[in-house]
């Protein structure tokens, strides 16, 4: 596939590398992502696509569904293997899989800034930043898609709304829980069979593309922000205008609800947030049901009167 390439994630004591590499002795402060590649990278226009597994089994087809969504040569793909975490202390604030969502989401938010990793003769990571300058798309594997297969469509609509809304920091690619009665319009996506508004609270995380800024922006600001979740995180910066973003309407990726586990992933299919009822027209209702409540112990009333008064000849 045009731009992919092999992913290992070094989690042992020893390495031994798709080049053939003798095995390597790495210490424990050493166990990184080593991404290798065996081509020159040319210096066109890419946005980076880090699929993060962790979330499928090996028999689901979510992954290979992906790849081929993003198969132009446009997009660099790779597929970021899922890194084991161990105990994890108590937190007052988040859950255990808030706390694993931000180590996965801050490891790759550091490979899309330094990537992809070599090892010098000495055998010492060396970061190469030939993907400094590209956009990122952060991908969970528990995705699915109604893009088509080989790539162009998905090109098209990300080509064309990072060139219309050069100001946006972040893309969603998926929503959740939106205030979507907020959004305005941005123009010249509707003739791409979905358009692309400015959003104040986004709130998912399952598909994100981060401009260069915006991730090194979250990327350091997550080691800081220990009580918010990688959502709290982003709609919080969002609202307070530290970051801008865009979200595609419809939805470009989903949620694949087979995998659900828990009540909140259900939650995961409604775009839009429940809309607040007005004061005035609660004020306006409660008027009415008052006005006929009154009304109707007036003519009891009445009625009572002309039962007990004596008849007039």
């Amino acid at each position: 596939m045009p731009g992919e390439r092999e992913v290992q994630c070094c989690t042992g004591a020893t390495y031994c590398s798709p080049l053939q590499l003798d095995p390597v002795t790495l210490l424990p402060s050493q166990q990184f992502l080593i991404i290798f590649f065996s081509h020159k990278m040319d210096s066109q226009e890419k946005v980076l696509v880090l699929i993060i597994k962790g979330e499928t089994k090996s028999c689901d087809q979510n992954i290979a569904n992906l790849k081929s969504v993003f198969a132009d040569p446009y997009f660099v793909v790779e597929v970021v293997p899922d890194v084991e975490v161990g105990a994890l202390p108590a937190h007052a604030t988040l859950s255990r899989e808030e706390m694993i969502e931000k180590i996965r989401m801050e490891r790759a938010l550091t490979l899309a800034a330094e990537g992809p990793y070599r090892l010098s003769p000495q055998r010492v990571r060396e970061a190469t930043y030939v993907w400094a300058s590209y956009p990122v798309l952060l991908i969970k594997d528990s995705s699915v898609t109604n893009l088509s297969p080989g790539g162009v469509e998905a090109r098209t609509k990300l080509q064309t709304s990072l060139a219309l809304a050069e100001s946006a920091d972040l893309f969603f690619l998926c929503k959740w829980l939106d205030a979507c009665d907020k959004y305005t319009d941005v123009p010249g996506m509707e003739s791409k069979g979905s358009s692309l508004k400015w959003s104040i609270q986004p709130t998912a995380t399952q598909a994100v593309l981060y401009r260069p800024r915006a991730r090194d922006f979250v990327r350091d600001g997550l080691l800081s922000a220990p009580s918010l979740s990688l959502s709290q995180f982003l709609n919080k910066n969002i609202l307070e205008e530290q970051l801008s973003a865009t979200v595609f309407v419809p939805n470009l990726i989903d949620f694949d609800i087979d995998l659900a586990v828990s009540n909140d992933d259900f939650r995961k299919l409604n775009e839009c947030s429940k809309l607040a009822t007005p004061a005035s027209s609660t004020i306006s209702q409660n008027a009415l049901i008052w006005a006929m409540i009154t009304l109707i112990l007036l003519l009891v009333v009445a009625w009572s009167a002309i039962q007990v008064s004596p008849l007039r000849r």
